[in-house]
């Protein structure tokens, strides 16, 4: 127990620690690797110094309390109970979800009485009317964009004044939500969509984008420059 202390109280959080050589650059990155683990299997009842104890011990070449098919029965039982965990959250995440996605659009209903729901579930409004053709699948467009977490209204990411129009067939590759939507546009419209989760980056999330996160894209269809 002596040695777990010692490896427990080594450093100060506080501090930043100072790696000299490559020797402590590889060791710092082992030992940060196998901290993570830890700290992600955390609510599954395992103890923190048993198992730097246990490091500890191996590294020593102690005698081992475990035969090889009792560790890796041991292993097997501390992957599915993390599995059944991330299960749990997962469900815990979509249904708290569900539930504050459905408040927004019952609020969003009653405070713009003209917003349209599209049959696959997205809500969207006209903010600007176009008099060009309307978008199909498999055309190429020209297109600006703002997007936003719809729950907070913060912005996330765009194109105006960051980077040119977007070219892009539709469809290839777009999430469900935006192919659906922008087959509604006229060139030179602007629509607002708010797609719920499910029809953005679903249960996994992308590009930092959380799972289970409902967007909120304006796009400004420019042209519809050639069919693909």
């Amino acid at each position: 127990m002596a040695a777990v202390v010692m490896l427990a109280s080594c450093t100060n959080s506080g501090e930043k620690p100072q790696l000299a050589t490559q020797q402590d650059t590889l060791s710092w990155a082992m030992g940060e690797n196998i901290a993570l683990s830890m700290k992600e299997m955390q609510g599954i009842g395992l103890d923190n110094e048993r198992i730097l104890e246990a490091i500890r011990h191996t590294l020593d070449g102690g005698v081992q309390p475990l035969s090889d098919a009792e560790v890796q029965t041991a292993l097997e039982y501390i992957i599915m109970s993390q599995q059944r965990q991330m299960m749990q959250q997962a469900n815990q995440n979509k249904a708290s979800m569900d539930k504050q996605q459905a408040e927004y659009f019952e609020r969003l209903k009653k405070e713009h009485p003209g917003i349209k729901q599209h049959p696959s579930g997205f809500y969207y409004e006209e903010i600007k009317a176009g008099k060009g053709p309307t978008a199909q699948y498999a055309q190429v467009i020209r297109f600006d964009y703002r997007s936003y977490f719809m729950l907070t209204g913060e912005p996330y990411d765009q194109t105006y004044g960051v980077r040119r129009p977007i070219t892009h067939v539709v469809g290839k590759p777009m999430f469900i939500g935006l192919v659906d939507g922008v087959q509604l546009m006229n060139a030179g419209s602007i629509y607002r969509f708010y797609f719920p989760y499910e029809l953005v980056f679903g249960e996994s999330g992308k590009d930092g984008i959380p799972g289970y996160t409902p967007m909120i894209y304006e796009v400004e269809l420019h042209e519809i420059v050639t069919h693909k």
